[in-house]
């Protein structure tokens, strides 16, 4: 049995003011015909199915229209969960009746992880978690992050290993993962990574969340990626749709071939108003000018030949910027601590900290060093 795995849709993404809606319904259209070329009819959609919580009338009826497709012509069997971007009480409208047409939709959590049985395959929903949901769950007090949430939960969970076990999730998992600048942070300073090992009891992982495609430890845990290229620092990525046979776990990458996109170009002036120097005209393009002066007027003159022309930026301006930020981290890594705490607290403060006050913060900061390095 083979069954298709995709995540991120974002329904209803903006960029710079332009909709990517015909974008995306021409890859999901393009997604069901290759389903239905090769006779593949199940189909994994590992969460964040909207851009926003509360998506656009535009992008709910694109969702509708293709579930509708995909159920009623195409014959796929599509289970969905919820990630970071959606809302679980709109995705969850009618799950229970959607259920019985091949739909099957988890947005909530649970005791136990609910699973759809197809011939020796599970496959288990889990939507996106936080912690403080897990932490209602058991009332357990040592959760205090989505690591320990996650230990929790799964601590929780017994598979039965007579089946071939599938996971479909939406976390942040791996601490080597590559990100995108156009993924949403879950929380501040990295406390959403979770560790791999807590799902390494499945046969497969269907993750969603990261917009590059990956494996993650191992070849059968992986994000698909988003369905097509949603920033610029995304351009390098080969977006595509990952195919796992369930007979032997080996994975296949198809890409779909949508008639936008997004690219980046670095050239002169001059060369990009070749009209011969790009093909692709009609692409969302970001243009990093090799000009060492500004061109006035640049972006209006180029985008006489590129009308989807988003951005440009200059070469020399860019290494300026780097520069100054490269310095201003080797000015941090020379300052003592204590200077350090004086120059925040006259940031916020607008006032000097007194020769009183600086004595004492810096006796508690030496204090501190002290108890860690005994520690």
């Amino acid at each position: 049995m083979k069954f298709v795995h995709i995540a991120d849709l974002h329904l209803g993404k903006v960029i710079h003011q332009y909709s990517l809606l015909d974008i995306q319904r021409e890859l999901l259209f393009e997604l069901l015909e290759y389903m239905n070329q090769e006779d593949i009819r199940i189909l994994l959609i590992a969460g964040d199915i909207y851009d926003r919580f509360i998506p656009s009338q535009e992008a709910v009826n694109l969702l509708d229209e293709f579930l509708s497709k995909a159920l009623l012509d195409y014959h796929i069997e599509v289970l969905m969960i919820s990630g970071n971007h959606d809302s679980s009480d709109r995705i969850h409208f009618a799950s229970s009746i959607l259920s019985k047409r091949g739909l099957h939709i988890e947005t909530y959590l649970s005791q136990h992880l609910n699973y759809v049985e197809k011939e020796d395959v599970r496959f288990y929903l889990l939507p996106f978690v936080k912690p403080s949901q897990v932490k209602a769950l058991y009332h357990d007090e040592q959760i205090h992050d989505y690591q320990s949430a996650l230990k929790a939960y799964m601590s929780h969970q017994k598979l039965d290993s007579h089946y071939k076990n599938i996971l479909i999730t939406h976390q942040f998992v791996g601490h080597n993962s590559l990100t995108s600048e156009s993924e949403m942070p879950i929380s501040v300073g990295g406390s959403e990574i979770v560790d791999a090992s807590l799902f390494q009891d499945f046969d497969y992982v269907a993750l969603g969340h990261l917009h590059a495609p990956q494996a993650v430890t191992r070849e059968t845990m992986r994000y698909s990626g988003s369905l097509m290229r949603y920033s610029f620092d995304e351009v390098k990525q080969n977006k595509s749709i990952v195919i796992v046979d369930t007979d032997d776990m080996s994975i296949t990458l198809h890409t779909l071939h949508p008639n936008q996109t997004l690219e980046k170009y670095t050239a002169t002036f001059v060369e990009l108003m070749d009209p011969h120097f790009i093909k692709q005209k009609n692409d969302f393009l970001a243009f990093e000018l090799k000009d060492e002066t500004l061109i006035p007027h640049a972006i209006d003159q180029l985008r006489v030949l590129y009308p989807n022309l988003l951005q440009i930026t200059y070469s020399y301006l860019l290494k300026e910027q780097t520069n100054h930020q490269v310095q201003s981290i080797q000015t941090l890594e020379q300052t003592d601590t204590p200077t350090l705490f004086q120059q925040f607290y006259k940031e916020m403060k607008n006032i000097e900290l007194s020769p009183q006050q600086f004595k004492v913060v810096k006796e508690l900061l030496e204090k501190v060093g002290e108890e860690h390095e005994n520690s």
